[in-house]
């Protein structure tokens, strides 16, 4: 590769991103982040009229209805929820389940979250390592608060099981994996992106109603459908506001394929196609001869 064509500059966002954002030589901005920034970022360039490729946070559905495959679904739906300690924007925090299954789906569910490993992540037997900080630590747990004080009921994990670290783990930004049910859509922890180890399971009736309440949300990042219906599936996976919709499964990815959100989870797509087309300029060229 010539050199010069890539680049790398260390530094704070505050700094390093902000400068490179606001000066004039820098024609377009790819950013992965949250949706605050992102909104820092259209500002400071708005003046250049700069391009911006935006993929911002996400507070994604998992829609399960009544004759899912139980044995796929919850191994899957745990992945999704609490892989990585929930801090990836793909994650599921929200868990839908049609009420003639809640209960089992429940038990089940709980039944697992219980059994993955907190600690060192080195360690090949644990699935849950430390969070990014102490202050976002201090903010995934404020959640769970917040949604006690508002009456939701906490199944398994932070405030209602014991974490038991070794020694040399006494101190890292550990946390349980923590199912929360009877909460209500407008609820902090049903609206606003989490990013921890957090996932709230409520249960739905009817498909119109679950539409409707998994797009009751500013985000539209992905989202998880989970039934034997392949029409069922169609419909639903065509009327939800997400750029990305799995059904039976998570993270199952071509890189060839967009990737991008919908409203408050980002502008434009990436991938294959989608980014030659936006780190490269279309020029219309006419030649009389």
């Amino acid at each position: 590769m010539p050199h010069g064509v890539v680049n790398v500059v260390f530094g704070t966002g505050a700094k390093a991103g902000e400068a490179l954002v606001c000066h004039p030589d820098v024609p377009l901005i790819s950013f992965t982040g949250s949706t605050l920034t992102a909104q820092r970022i259209m500002e400071k360039s708005a003046p250049y009229c700069k391009k911006l490729s935006l993929e911002l946070g996400g507070k994604n559905p998992a829609i399960i209805f009544d004759d899912a495959d139980l044995s796929q679904c919850i191994p899957t739906t745990l992945r999704s929820s609490f892989a990585n300690q929930g801090e990836i924007c793909l994650c599921t925090s929200r868990i839908f389940v049609q009420r003639g299954i809640y209960s089992e789906f429940v038990k089940r569910f709980v039944a697992e979250t219980k059994k993955w490993k907190v600690g060192n992540p080195s360690d090949p037997t644990v699935d849950v390592g430390a969070l990014i900080s102490k202050e976002h630590l201090e903010k995934v747990r404020s959640y769970v608060k917040k949604a006690q004080a508002e009456g939701a009921r906490v199944l398994c994990g932070e405030g209602v099981d014991s974490l038991s670290l070794p020694g040399g783990n006494q101190k890292g930004y550990f946390m349980l994996p923590t199912v929360i049910s009877e909460i209500k859509d407008e609820s902090c922890c049903m609206q606003e992106e989490i990013f921890g180890p957090v996932t709230c399971v409520v249960a739905f009736d009817t498909e119109e109603e679950v539409v409707k309440r998994a797009n009751g949300v500013k985000y539209g990042l992905a989202a998880t459908v989970w039934s034997s219906n392949v029409g069922r599936i169609h419909r639903v996976a065509r009327r939800l506001q997400s750029g990305l919709v799995w059904t039976n499964c998570w993270l199952v990815r071509d890189l060839n394929l967009p990737f991008g959100g919908m409203k408050a989870s980002g502008i434009g797509r990436e991938g294959a196609k989608d980014s030659y087309e936006f780190f490269t300029e279309v020029k219309t060229i006419t030649i009389k001869h």
